[in-house]
C-alpha cells in the first residue's frame, strides 16, 4: 500500500528535526563565546559535557534518520552524521582565539554518540523511557 505524504505530513516530520536542530544551534553560539564555558572544577569535566551532549545529538539524529532503502543502516548515518557536526564544531572553536582544536573533544563526542546511539537501538527499555509522553495530546 502506497500513500502520497501531504503537506501536513512534511511539515510535521521536518518539524521533527526541531530538537537536533536546536541542540547544534546551541553547540555552533557556544563555540563563538570567548574563554572556556563555565561549569565544574573537575579535572576532564569537559570530554564528560561532550560525551553526553553528543550522544544527546547522536540520539536525536537517530530517531529522526528515515531512509527507505538504508533503514537497517539508519545507526551509522546517524553517528556519521554527529561526527561531521563535532568536526565542524572542532573546527570553528580552532578559529576562536579563546578556544582550541582539541582531538580528544572528538574522541569523545564519537563516544558519546556511539553509545547513547546503541543504547537507544538496542535496550527497549531505555527508548521506551525516552519515548515516554509526559501529557497526552487530545
Amino acid at each position: 500500500m502506497t500513500t502520497i505524504a501531504g503537506p501536513e505530513t512534511r511539515y510535521s516530520q521536518r518539524r521533527l528535526w526541531a530538537p537536533a536542530i536546536g541542540v547544534m544551534a546551541v553547540l555552533f553560539v557556544s563555540s563563538h563565546f570567548s574563554g572556556v564555558p563555565a561549569g565544574p572544577k573537575i579535572i576532564g569535566f569537559d570530554k564528560v559535557a561532550h560525551f553526553f551532549v553528543f550522544g544527546l545529538l547522536g540520539t536525536l539524529m537517530f530517531r529522526r534518520i528515515r531512509i527507505r532503502f538504508l533503514e537497517h543502516r539508519r545507526w551509522v548515518w546517524a553517528f556519521a552524521g554527529a561526527m561531521l557536526y563535532a568536526l565542524a564544531d572542532e573546527v570553528l572553536q580552532f578559529f576562536n582565539p579563546d578556544r582550541s582544536f582539541d582531538v580528544l573533544d572528538w574522541v569523545a563526542d564519537a563516544a558519546g554518540a556511539a553509545v547513547a546511539i546503541f543504547v537507544y537501538r538496542n535496550w527497549g527499555w531505555y527508548r521506551r523511557l525516552l519515548e515516554w509522553e509526559i501529557w497526552s495530546r487530545k
